[in-house]
């Protein structure tokens, strides 16, 4: 009787090993197709709010006369991050429906640097930076030099990253999740006059399966998918609020 116990306590042993071998084996296949193929699954959910624009606003101008865009004002921590988030703006004024002329910001500066208003444009961001304004004469010498009536003005207000466990097992996690938090805000301002004609403020939230501290969702991918809602939904088709929760 005992022979027989230790016989059939090995043998649960064996097929033990075996299952959960195979189980390793499975879990490695997969991380191995995921890490080899496309970035991660992940989870986006967006939400977005706009001010009504006015009724001197005709938003098929935008498609004809190019829009001057301004490089994106942003913490002094996160300027880094503003020439991603730049690349992912001209992407979504690509997109958009109509798609959206722009003069990007990198043209915009060299352009400025070639009539010599490069300190008129340092000065107007400086005074937007203590009070909040583009002064009206400063953007108005601006507007004209490039020949366009509207500006762009984004802005970064926050971004962060945090990892979460979704379960853990004998001290072994087996599901990671990065968790990807950004809010941006758009002011287009009439260069002319020197008023906002519209205003939006955008919150995406991505949370991604963490399957190597290297993988992770592209911050321009994020700030596109952002964007995108925010002139669509807002400025193009007159939304005053919009929220979404996509599955990738």
């Amino acid at each position: 009787m005992a022979d027989h116990d230790v016989g059939a306590r090995a043998l649960m042993v064996r097929e033990t090993s075996s299952a959960i071998g195979r189980i390793g084996v499975a879990l490695l296949a997969i991380v191995a197709m995921l890490l080899g193929g496309c970035g991660p699954p992940y989870l986006s959910d967006t939400y977005a709010t706009s001010t009504a624009k006015p009724p001197s606003l005709d938003t098929r101008d935008l498609a004809h006369t190019p829009v001057v865009v301004l490089a994106f004002v942003a913490p002094a921590n996160l300027q880094g991050l503003s020439p991603t988030l730049s690349h992912a703006l001209s992407g979504a004024l690509a997109e958009v429906t109509p798609p959206i002329r722009e003069i990007p910001a990198a043209e915009t500066l060299n352009r400025l640097t070639d009539k010599r208003l490069a300190t008129e444009y340092a000065d107007l961001r400086a005074g937007f930076a203590r009070n909040g304004m583009l002064d009206r004469h400063q953007l108005r010498r601006i507007g004209s030099g490039l020949g366009s009536q509207y500006v762009l003005l984004p802005g970064l207000a926050q971004f962060g990253e945090e990892i979460l466990d979704k379960f853990e097992a004998a001290g072994i996690k087996l599901v990671r999740n990065r968790v990807t938090t950004l809010r941006l805000w758009l002011q287009l301002w009439d260069s002319q006059t020197g008023h906002i004609v519209w205003e939006s403020s955008g919150e995406g939230t991505t949370a991604s399966v963490l399957l190597s501290p290297t993988q992770t969702v592209a911050l321009e991918e994020i700030a596109r998918k952002l964007l995108v809602r925010m002139i669509q939904d807002g400025l193009l088709e007159s939304k005053m609020e919009t929220k979404s929760i996509v599955d990738h």
